[in-house]
């Protein structure tokens, strides 16, 4: 009779032990996502977000006064709240999806439905392009809110080849990327792993090239062996999210990300801290009913700015500077050489590392769209240097014809090397120098048969496909590009031609 109070009392401690455990694993009341944060226009930030209740359902009508943002622990002025399923807030999605051998019969047709359904889901004003892949990556349709025109390109898919997903991935962050938009997002659907070792693209420089685009990429592993953790590394890295899925759930995986894109939050805040050019670390919450969730994503104060030059002042005389051996005191020109060395020095660090920077990414930009020769060589594509097509004959398998200016109706070819565009005299199309006009402005060049352009003269300036500024494109026949006052149509030739 004496042990059963021991026994009592153990029981109920092994009880209260026990359910520690199971109230700890019990899902957070709320979650926030900090999807995207730009600070181009320091002090000036904006971040999209997403808040989920304990049941991964987007809380939706928060209100700007739920919201609360530091840097570090200096709090933020929150100018706007925005919910992103408002119509006047457009969304751009680039849905990439694998077109490969292994996704043939229901599989493609189950995720073109899919995707046939995403579209329809979307807002008037929000505009998704087509990108797909196997081997090659192709656009095949641009941006656009035609319903009609995304379902007729939905319904012409076909499966058969390899699977580029590196250069693929690369390819689809910088595409939603190029087109303006408050909002950007990828949506990226493969069954497969990366099975083209013949590009540059790699899992690490993929990721590392999407992350730089700061588009969420929303991947979607289908089938039985996708590469589940590549795509997860990726949607953590961008902020995106990683769902797996199959035939008879893909519609439903897709539904869920709609959704997901629909109720977000678009947060506009007030830096009050110098634009030093330091990391910062946005702090955001979001108080949903009793409970609060909260993120952070890091970012830069602007730029610093350069150190002012500093002026000599006048000595009051020759006299009042001497000493008694004759010679005159050299402090203050040699305190007025330190300064002007440091601040010389501070201006040409920061240009050369911005020079670095833009290398960089100019070089993960072009890899996405880089020549591959073993493609060009399939294709008999001849390796040329961009010559007025005169001189060239048959070679060339694209040509830009001048529409304005002197050369007004020259035709230039080019191939699968890119010939520049600028004022650079070096350039294989010269154009006059001018404020709007970059020494190397533009690369047009041929990829698997398609023309492509890519804007590289830095963002004061900009290249332009009909009105629109363009990062990197894939020309259309006829399309005219703009560079300041110079205009040209492209056209897609023959060989023969």
């Amino acid at each position: 009779m004496r042990l059963r109070p021991t026994l009592l009392v153990l029981a109920t401690v092994i009880a209260l032990v026990t359910a520690v455990p199971a109230r700890a694993q019990q899902p957070p009341p709320a979650t926030l996502a900090i999807n995207q944060l730009d600070a181009a226009s320091y002090p000036g930030l904006r971040a999209v977000v997403t808040v989920l209740d304990q049941n991964g359902v987007p809380v939706p009508n928060l209100a700007q006064q739920q919201f609360q943002a530091f840097d570090g622990t200096t709090p933020l002025a929150i100018d706007s709240v925005q919910r992103a399923q408002d119509a006047t807030l457009p969304l751009s999605v680039v849905l990439a999806i694998d077109v490969s051998g292994s996704m043939a019969g229901d599989p493609l047709n189950q995720a073109k439905q899919a995707a046939a359904q995403f579209v329809a889901a979307l807002g008037d004003n929000d505009q998704v392009a087509v990108v797909i892949f196997n081997q090659q990556v192709t656009t095949v349709v641009p941006f656009t809110n035609d319903r009609a025109r995304l379902t007729n390109g939905f319904a012409a898919l076909q499966a058969g080849g390899g699977t580029a997903l590196y250069q693929a991935v690369q390819a689809s962050a910088y595409a939603a990327r190029s087109f303006s938009s408050p909002r950007h997002a990828v949506v990226f659907l493969t069954d497969g792993q990366n099975d083209t070792p013949d590009t540059t693209a790699t899992a690490d420089g993929s990721i590392a090239a999407a992350k730089a685009a700061g588009v969420p990429v929303f991947t979607v592993g289908f089938g039985g062996q996708p590469d589940a953790q590549y795509l997860q590394a990726l949607s953590s890295a961008t902020s995106g999210e990683y769902l797996p899925a199959t035939a008879t759930n893909v519609g439903a995986v897709y539904q869920s990300i709609a959704t997901l894109l629909r109720n977000q939050y678009v947060v506009t805040l007030k830096a009050t801290l110098p634009a030093d050019g330091k990391q910062a670390s946005l702090r955001l919450v979001a108080n949903v009913a009793a409970a609060s969730a909260e993120a952070t994503a890091a970012y830069q104060r602007g730029v610093a700015p350069a150190q002012p030059t500093v002026k000599p002042q006048p000595t009051a005389a020759p006299a009042a500077t001497t000493t008694g051996g004759g010679g005159g005191s050299r402090t203050p020109l040699m305190v007025f050489s330190a300064i002007v060395l440091v601040a010389v020095a501070g201006g040409g660090g920061y240009l050369l590392m911005s020079w670095q920077r833009r290398r960089r990414l100019l070089a993960q930009q072009l890899a996405v769209t880089a020549p591959n020769p073993a493609h060009a060589a399939e294709q008999g594509v001849p390796l040329h240097s961009g010559t007025p097509l005169s001189d060239r004959g048959s070679l060339a398998r694209g040509c830009l014809v001048a529409l304005t200016g002197d050369n007004a109706g020259t035709r230039f070819g080019f191939g699968v090397t890119p010939i520049a565009l600028g004022s650079d005299p070096k350039c294989e199309v010269r154009l006059e120098h001018a404020e709007e006009v970059a020494p190397r402005h533009a690369l047009v060049w041929i990829k698997d048969g398609k023309m492509m352009l890519r804007h590289v003269g830095g963002p004061r300036r900009s290249t332009l496909v009909g009105a629109r500024p363009v990062d990197w494109v894939i020309l259309d026949e006829g399309d005219e590009l703009t560079v300041g006052a110079n205009r040209y149509r492209a056209e897609l030739l023959t060989p023969a031609g």
